[in-house]
């Protein structure tokens, strides 16, 4: 009889998560693409983006609310190849590191970001009247030769209100925001990292020229600093 009644509790459960699942909302994130304004980080990049990253999709059932297939995958792709081509002085997309020297030739080194938790929150779940959506990235930084620089996590957040979008018109509209604040802390954060500046200031010394007859030398440009550069992040017109 107990075993009856497990398996009958399992069936149970079972039929509701199917019910739950036939009654899912895709949301396919889209929207308009901003170029971000930035300070330029002095470098030739380049930008690998994974599979994973290129088409991410985040698959969630509810018990009170069903199930939910959000694709932010083009959305954050088409974001991340603006961000980049205005953060660096000039971006290349390569495959998966390691790269040969040869490949490496006119690059300074390689950005690699990725997602690394996204997560919503509707009303029905939170009691709040808004909903909310936050994305985690993780984004690395290997110099010319295949040396990590670093790797820093940085989550971007975005919401909308309740009553002005139907639910699946809200959680694009919050995604959206987050990855717009992501990318922006990003822009913001990334130029100011301690290891970056030891980076930009190793990579000036090393193609400062050698000492040689007055004015054989073709002068360079020290690398922004902390100190000179002027944060600025904001969004232009729709690219």
């Amino acid at each position: 009889m107990q075993f009856r009644g497990l398996l009958r509790q399992s069936l149970n459960v079972t039929a509701m998560l199917l019910v739950l699942q036939s009654c899912t909302t895709s949301v396919v994130v889209d929207g308009t693409v901003p170029t971000p304004l930035v300070s330029v980080i002095p470098a030739r990049m380049g930008v690998y983006y994974s599979d994973e990253f290129r088409r991410f999709k985040h698959e969630e059932v509810f018990r009170d609310s069903g199930g939910w297939r959000i694709d932010l995958g083009n959305q954050n792709l088409r974001f991340f190849q603006n961000l980049t081509a205005s953060l660096f002085a000039g971006v290349q997309e390569v495959h998966q590191p390691p790269l040969t020297t040869e490949e490496m030739r006119n690059l300074d080194g390689v950005f690699i970001p990725s997602i690394e938790k996204y997560g919503f929150l509707t009303p029905s779940i939170s009691g709040l009247k808004f909903y909310s959506a936050s994305i985690e990235y993780r984004v690395a930084m290997y110099d010319k030769v295949g040396t990590k620089i670093g790797d820093w996590n940085i989550v971007g957040y975005g919401k909308s209100e309740g009553g002005l979008f139907s639910s699946d018109e809200a959680i694009n509209e919050a995604t959206a925001l987050a990855i717009r604040d992501g990318g922006a802390r990003i822009a913001i954060e990334l130029i100011d990292q301690p290891a970056v500046q030891n980076w930009l200031r190793s990579k000036h010394e090393l193609i400062e020229p050698s000492a040689g007859p007055p004015g054989a030398a073709e002068s360079i440009e020290t690398p922004e600093t902390p100190e000179t550069r002027e944060e600025n992040v904001g969004v232009a017109p729709d690219a």
